[in-house]
C-alpha cells in the first residue's frame, strides 16, 4: 500500500507454541496480539496496516505472507536485537489456558520437549524476562505521523501502559474526534498499577478486556468466581468505574461464553454471543474480535453491531492453528455468518 490505511492494528508480533487439550502441537507459528487484532480487520476486506515491532531473526516470511494478503507492514520495524517475544499456550478442556509449563503437565504428550523448548525462558505473561523486555517490543506511533494522521480506527493491543499512554494521546492529538481508538488492557500492568489511569482512559474510545482482566480490577477475591455477572455484580461494577473515567463502552470478552458489553447511559448488560463453530486453537481470539469489532464500528456506527463483527472474527481465527488461514477467509464467508449470528442475537433478545 502506497498510502495511509484508515484502520491500524498496534502492538507485538510474538513466536508462538501451542498445546491443545488432546495433546496437538503447533510448535513456533506466527502470532502478535497485533497480527491477530489485523487479521480480524483484514478478513472484512478492511485496509489495514499492522505497526508492530520484530526482533533482527524474526521470520521475514510471516511478515510477508501478511503483506501478501493485503495488510501493509511497512510500519513493523526491525530493531537490532534477537526477538525474545515468544509465548507458549497450554490449553485445557474447559477452555482455559496457562503458559507455565509447570501447570500444563497434565496435557504435554511424552515427546513433547523434541517438538517445542521446554528448556528455555520464555516470556510467560508478567514475569521477570517479559516486564522487562516488554518496553523494547512497544511500537512508538509518533514515529509514523504521516501513516497515523491518516488513520480513523486504531487498536491498541496490550502493551506496557506508559507505551499505550504515549500513543493514546498522540494519536488523539493528531486526529482528535476524527479518530476512535479501543484498547484491550493487559492485565499484568493493571494488577501493578491498581489505580485506574485517567490520562490514558480520557483517549480510548471503547474498551475490550477479558473476564479475567476486569475481574483483576474488580477484586482479586472473585477471580476464580464464574457467577460474577449474575451474582455478585462487582464487574458490573468496575465497568461503570471505567465508564466514567471516558470511554463509550466497555465490552467483556469471555471466550466460549460470548462478550458482554456495558454503554455509556445504560444501566444493563448487552449480550453478544459467539458464532457456533468447532474450535481448534483459541490463541488470538480476543485479538481479533477486537480487530473485527472496529471494522463493525466503522461499517455501522453502531457498538451492538460491531460486537458482531467481532465475533465472526474471532470465529474464523479459532478454527485453525495459527492466523494466516483466517487471511484465506473473503468478506463475503464473513457476511454469510454476520447475517446468522444477527438472527441469533435477535432470537436471544427476544427470549429475554
Amino acid at each position: 500500500m502506497t498510502s495511509g490505511s484508515p484502520f491500524l492494528a498496534v502492538g507485538n508480533c510474538t513466536l508462538d507454541d501451542v498445546v491443545t487439550p488432546d495433546g496437538q502441537i503447533s510448535p513456533r507459528q506466527l502470532g502478535g496480539n497485533a497480527v491477530y487484532a489485523a487479521a480480524g480487520m483484514r478478513l472484512w476486506g478492511a485496509d489495514v496496516s499492522l505497526v508492530s515491532v520484530v526482533g533482527l531473526d524474526y521470520p521475514t516470511v510471516w511478515l510477508e505472507q501478511l503483506a501478501a494478503a493485503g495488510i501493509d507492514i511497512a510500519a513493523v520495524t526491525q530493531i537490532q536485537e534477537p526477538h525474545l517475544l515468544r509465548s507458549r499456550a497450554f490449553y485445557f478442556a474447559d477452555g482455559s489456558r496457562t503458559d507455565r509449563i509447570e501447570e500444563a503437565q497434565s496435557l504435554l504428550p511424552a515427546h513433547a520437549g523434541e517438538i517445542i523448548d521446554l528448556e528455555s525462558e520464555y516470556t510467560d505473561t508478567g514475569n521477570p524476562l517479559h516486564r522487562r523486555i516488554w518496553p523494547s517490543f512497544c511500537p512508538d506511533v509518533t514515529r509514523w505521523a504521516a501513516l497515523a494522521s491518516e488513520a480513523s480506527y486504531v487498536h491498541l493491543a496490550p502493551g506496557p501502559l506508559p507505551c499505550s499512554r504515549a500513543n493514546a494521546s498522540f494519536l488523539k492529538k493528531l486526529r482528535g474526534d476524527q479518530i476512535v481508538i479501543t484498547f484491550d488492557w493487559p492485565w499484568w500492568d493493571w494488577d501493578r498499577e491498581a489505580e485506574v489511569d485517567f490520562t490514558l482512559l480520557k483517549n480510548i474510545d471503547y474498551l475490550l478486556p477479558s473476564i479475567e482482566e476486569l475481574t483483576i480490577h474488580a477484586g482479586a477475591a472473585f477471580a476464580d468466581r464464574k457467577d460474577t455477572f449474575e451474582k455478585d455484580g462487582h464487574v458490573f461494577e468496575a465497568a461503570r468505574r471505567l465508564l466514567a473515567l471516558g470511554p463509550r463502552g466497555v465490552g467483556v470478552k469471555m471466550g466460549a461464553r460470548g462478550m458482554r458489553l456495558l454503554l455509556q447511559g445504560a444501566n444493563y448488560w448487552i449480550q453478544i454471543p459467539t458464532y457456533p463453530t468447532e474450535a481448534v486453537d483459541p490463541t488470538g481470539a480476543g485479538d481479533a474480535f477486537c480487530g473485527g469489532f472496529l471494522v463493525g464500528l466503522a461499517r455501522t456506527r453502531d457498538a451492538i453491531q460491531a460486537a458482531l463483527y467481532g465475533a465472526v472474527s474471532a470465529s474464523f481465527i479459532i478454527e485453525d492453528f495459527g492466523v494466516l488461514h483466517a487471511l484465506d477467509v473473503d468478506a463475503d464467508q464473513a457476511h454469510t455468518r454476520l447475517q446468522l449470528l444477527r438472527e441469533l442475537h435477535a432470537r436471544q433478545e427476544t427470549d429475554v
